[in-house]
């Protein structure tokens, strides 16, 4: 076995054709959403295998590139935006049909938003996306699934892949103009209506202080991983991206027009 690179240095690693990773409370609910996907003929998301020792999950390996940082050009080239919208509308496609046909327990790590139209995958952003050729092929760790509004996973989605985060914080290259740029051709690519890019600003901030709640309430009851987000800083970066993309609302409705 190998380690992989990525979030949660030495606890993610692959066996040849598989990859082993830590499982929670959501992991059953997960992977019969896995194999819903296949069932509709998405194969581009992991294949669930099994759950080992109560703490230990393992889904098949999903080849491919992924992008640690979210400055690097490779993100943003216009080749790979249109094919990682697309592939996310593929997969909400594909999700469809889940909630209302699975008869078992389900159970979530994020909490369900309303109205639950699909199942999101709460986390859709270049670090969780599998590239080849410069373009979008699989999708990776789907611990934040969860059932949302479509809407719900595109504003997250545009959020990362754009970035809409202040140029003044570390690691951000590319300034409101190129951020624009990107998210415009990420909401025609996946197909966004015109209603639903007059609600993107207000649900991308939504999104971010549900996120930033989450952590913080996660903090607050001992979980390790969430303290460390949060003193790393990360809330304080949301909220400022919220003040951020507050601040730039209008010249983003314009862009989306």
């Amino acid at each position: 076995m190998k380690p992989l690179q990525g979030g949660r240095t030495g606890q993610i690693w692959r066996d040849g054709d598989a990859v082993i990773r830590p499982s929670g409370a959501w992991t059953p609910t997960v992977h019969r959403f896995l194999r819903h996907l296949r069932s509709r003929g998405f194969l581009a998301a992991p294949e669930p295998i099994g759950i080992a020792g109560g703490n230990q999950e393992i889904v098949s390996y999903v080849a491919g590139r992924v992008c640690e940082d979210l400055g690097d050009p490779f993100v943003g080239s216009e080749r790979m935006l249109l094919s990682a919208a697309r592939l996310l509308r593929d997969f909400h496609s594909a999700s469809q049909g889940f909630l209302a046909t699975d008869n078992a327990v389900q159970t979530w790590m994020l909490p369900q938003q309303e109205p639950p139209e699909i199942v999101c995958h709460g986390d859709y952003a270049p670090y969780n996306v599998a590239t080849a050729e410069r373009e979008a092929v699989g999708i990776i760790d789907f611990d934040t699934a969860h059932p949302a509004p479509r809407l719900w996973d595109l504003a997250y989605a545009i959020y990362r892949w754009a970035p809409l985060s202040d140029p003044s914080h570390l690691g951000v290259s590319s300034g409101l103009d190129e951020q624009l740029r990107r998210a415009e051709i990420f909401c025609a690519a996946y197909g966004t209506t015109a209603i639903e890019r007059q609600q993107l600003p207000e649900m991308i901030c939504r999104r971010l202080q549900a996120l930033v709640n989450f952590m913080q309430a996660k903090a607050s009851v001992g979980d390790e991983n969430f303290m460390e987000d949060v003193a790393a800083g990360d809330a304080r970066l949301y909220l400022g991206d919220i003040d951020y993309i507050s601040q730039h609302r209008d010249q983003l409705l314009k862009a989306l027009q």
